[in-house]
């Protein structure tokens, strides 16, 4: 297993140092640093690769929340986040952000393991995402050929019923952890497995891929809104908005223009 390269920010001095004890605990992880405020935080980042931060929110100077975001900006090589706080008030706020857990204060061992391995669970599913991948010519990413055929329509399971969800029903997918999350209109269904695996079953002609950890139904999009440095948001039919990350707005923006 690839250890992990983890970031504490927490400027409680008792409980940065706990934390900083129980991820030095874990043999697949390693501290690179445990920092009192995100501008010490800052550095850290941009010197190498981060995998996974712990990070509280109500912190001087730059809160979690927007550090968070400013992390979000690195795009495919932005760090996993566990948000760590006394506050129940901004769960809806990170989850929205996509962090992997949110830890309440005080909490013990068990629940930090929890996080850890679900945190573990979301890097695992963005090198399964790129391990059966090869780059073509024009940066797009391109499935192996042991992959299944598109077959153009996947079952899902709803409160006991198996339904069959066809590719134009689709306006997106992400991975989650080792689940696969479809957004069909207003619906949202789960499906078990592989990311790489479940997008090599789609249509080639109507889905594109936007991160490492999402694709879209090119279909089911109404109009792109540039950001910085180069990234892109996809804005969904259904008033929903994707993230495209500069390694694949090319490849984007070729599909469209098509």
């Amino acid at each position: 297993m690839k250890p992990l390269n983890v970031l504490v920010v927490e400027d409680e001095e008792l409980a940065r140092e706990r934390l900083a004890r129980l991820i030095r605990d874990h043999a697949d992880l390693v501290l690179v640093a445990a920092c009192r405020n995100c501008d010490e935080a800052e550095p850290v980042i941009e010197a190498q690769r981060i995998d996974l931060v712990l990070l509280d929110i109500q912190m001087p100077g730059t809160n979690g929340m927007h550090f968070s975001e400013r992390l979000r900006e690195l795009g495919d090589a932005a760090p996993v986040v566990i948000f760590v706080t006394a506050h129940r008030r901004y769960a809806c706020d990170a989850f929205e952000m996509q962090a992997a857990d949110y830890l309440l204060k005080p909490f013990d061992r068990p629940r930090l393991d929890r996080a850890l391995a679900a945190a573990r669970a979301r890097i695992d599913a963005r090198e399964i995402q790129s391990a059966p991948s090869r780059t073509a010519s024009n940066g797009e990413m391109m499935m192996v050929a042991e992959q299944k055929p598109a077959s153009g329509r996947v079952l899902v399971r709803d409160n006991g019923r198996i339904l069959i969800v066809r590719d134009e029903q689709i306006d997106w997918v992400e991975a989650d952890g080792r689940e696969c999350v479809l957004y069909c209109g207003k619906k949202i269904y789960r499906v078990a497995g592989p990311f790489a695996a479940f997008i090599a079953r789609l249509s080639g002609e109507r889905f594109v891929q936007v991160s490492r950890s999402s694709v879209i139904n090119i279909d089911s999009i109404s109009q792109l809104q540039e950001m910085f440095k180069g990234d892109l948001v996809a804005v969904m039919k259904s008033g929903h908005e994707v993230h495209v990350s500069r390694r694949f707005r090319s490849g984007v923006m070729d599909r469209l223009a098509s």
